[in-house]
C-alpha cells in the first residue's frame, strides 16, 4: 500500500508540475514589479499580497487538476479508485500542511525583516489568525485549505455526473441570490463570519474539517461510480 501510495504522490508531482512552474513565475514577475515599482516611488507605492499567500492559489490548481486530468492517468495504469482517491486525501493533506506551515513561518519572516522595507498583507492578519499563535495559525489554515481542496475536488469529480452539475448550478446561483436578497445577507455573513473569523480556534478548525469531511465523501460518491 505505501508503494502504492508514493507512486501516486509521485505522479501527482509529474502531472501538476508545469502548472507550479507557472505559478512560480508569475509570482516571480509580480515580485520583481514590485521591488522596481518601491525602488521608483519609495514609500509611496500600495501594499502588497504576500508573497507564501500568492503561493497558496497553488492549491487551487491542486485540487482541480488531480480530479480532471490525473483519474484518467492513474486508473489507465492499474489503480483502483478507492487507491486513486485515498491518494487524492494523501496529497491534499500534504498540500494544505505544507502551505499552512510555509504562511505561518513567511509571516514571522515579513513581521521581523519585509516590513522594514515594505507593507505587506497577509490573509492570517485579514481573518485574524494570527491571533492564536503560530500553532493556531497552523492549525486554522490546515482546516481552511482543506475545505477549499475538498469542495474543489468534490466539484470536478462530479463533472461527469447529472447531480454534479446540478451542485455547480446550485452553487453558481446561490453566491448572486443570497448577496441580493436582504434578508440573506446578514446570514450568509454570519456564516462566512463563524467559518474564517472565528474568535474560537476549535469551533473555526472544527467547522472547517466537519465541511471538509462532507465534501470529501461527497467526492467519493462521485469517483467510486466515475468512468474514464
Amino acid at each position: 500500500m505505501m508503494n502504492k501510495l508514493m507512486v501516486l504522490l509521485k505522479a501527482s508531482f509529474y502531472e501538476l508540475r508545469i502548472y507550479l512552474l507557472c505559478i512560480t513565475g508569475i509570482v516571480a514577475v509580480n515580485v520583481i514589479a514590485s521591488v522596481v515599482v518601491h525602488l521608483s516611488l519609495g514609500g509611496e507605492h500600495k501594499a502588497d499580497m504576500s508573497v507564501a499567500n500568492l503561493f497558496t492559489i497553488s492549491l487551487i490548481f491542486v485540487a482541480s487538476i488531480l480530479p480532471i486530468s490525473f483519474f484518467k492517468r492513474i486508473i489507465n495504469l492499474g489503480a483502483s479508485r478507492k487507491e486513486y482517491y485515498v491518494g487524492v486525501l494523501v496529497i491534499n493533506t500534504i498540500w494544505s500542511a505544507v502551505f499552512s506551515l510555509f504562511n505561518t513561518l513567511w509571516l514571522q519572516i515579513e513581521i521581523g525583516v519585509i516590513r522594514k522595507y515594505e507593507h505587506t498583507i497577509n490573509i492570517l492578519e485579514i481573518f485574524h489568525w494570527d491571533q492564536f499563535g503560530l500553532v493556531g495559525m497552523f492549525v486554522y489554515q490546515f482546516g481552511a485549505y482543506m475545505m477549499l481542496m475538498s469542495l474543489l475536488n468534490l466539484l470536478f469529480s462530479g463533472l461527469r455526473h447529472f447531480v454534479g452539475w446540478i451542485i455547480w448550478l446550485l452553487l453558481i446561483a446561490a453566491i448572486p441570490i443570497a448577496t441580493s436578497l436582504s434578508s440573506l445577507r446578514p446570514k450568509v455573513a454570519d456564516g462566512f463570519l463563524m467559518l474564517f473569523f472565528n474568535d474560537s480556534l476549535l469551533q473555526g478548525f472544527g467547522l472547517t474539517f466537519l465541511f471538509s469531511c462532507i465534501f470529501m465523501a461527497g467526492g467519493w460518491l462521485f469517483t467510486r461510480r466515475r468512468t474514464i
